[in-house]
């Protein structure tokens, strides 16, 4: 999956704001956890609208480091 928060659309940027507690400008300071969840979980989104947040808990962190390298093709 490739992240570029320039193509995110409004709905997901608030969204990710609405799961992480921060504002997108500050999006990327403090803990990581809940913004990789919260990152991989918007973009599946776009893909399988049935994805929930929840699902995300049991994933890795290989696995979603792998699922948003930007040399992975599954999203534009």
């Amino acid at each position: 999956m490739d992240i570029d928060l320039d193509k995110l659309t409004l709905a997901e940027i608030e969204e990710l704001e609405e799961l992480t507690g921060k504002a997108i400008d500050v999006l990327f300071d403090g803990p990581k956890g809940k913004l990789m969840r919260a990152l991989f979980f918007v973009v599946t989104k776009r893909t399988d609208p049935t994805y929930t947040f929840e699902q995300t808990a049991g994933l890795t962190i290989d696995e979603v480091t792998a699922a948003l390298n930007p040399s992975n093709d599954l999203v534009d």
